[in-house]
């Protein structure tokens, strides 16, 4: 006669090589440790993704943010480069939205010292709203650049 089940150890060597202990399925207190595993793994990947994408609320509030932000203090203007890092910063410190951060991409970008007018568009994964960032410069010295940002909804012309 054999031993009834739930008298199988809950932890048993593994007998793939290897001289570790595995949950035992043979035990119900084992079989719901392997169940239990597989659950906790599948909602963390679940977690994962959801917290990977951007509501429009978010969005917009992050965006919204930034650009206040953008205009507090005067910032060093790359003539090449613009202000994308800037706004990516700006974003992130908000603390809106998943930590991926928004899609920036530029849609005009002047090649001058400044003044300058620069166009941005802002996305983020997980929702189809689209933001229009304008920013404007105006020269505080010879190094630094005081903004002037405008967003609006929707895609910026030329992108």
């Amino acid at each position: 006669m054999s031993e009834p089940r739930d008298h199988e150890p809950v932890f048993v060597r593994s007998k793939w090589g290897t001289n570790r202990y595995v949950y035992n399925p043979n035990n119900p207190v084992g079989l719901a440790l392997i169940f239990g595993s597989l659950l906790f793994a599948a909602g963390g990947m679940y977690y994962l993704h959801a917290s990977s994408n951007w509501s429009e609320g978010e969005l917009r509030s992050a965006v919204h943010q930034a650009a206040d932000d953008l205009e507090k203090k005067p910032v060093v203007y790359d003539e090449y480069l613009g202000f994308q890092s800037y706004i990516d910063e700006a974003i992130d410190r908000t603390g809106e939205g998943p930590s991926t951060g928004a899609v920036i991409d530029q849609a005009t970008h002047s090649f001058e010292k400044v003044p300058a007018d620069d166009d941005y568009t802002i996305t983020g994964p997980g929702t189809d709203a689209a933001f229009c960032m304008h920013i404007h410069a105006t020269p505080t010295n010879e190094t630094y650049a005081a903004l002037s940002v405008d967003v609006t909804d929707g895609s910026c012309q030329g992108t």
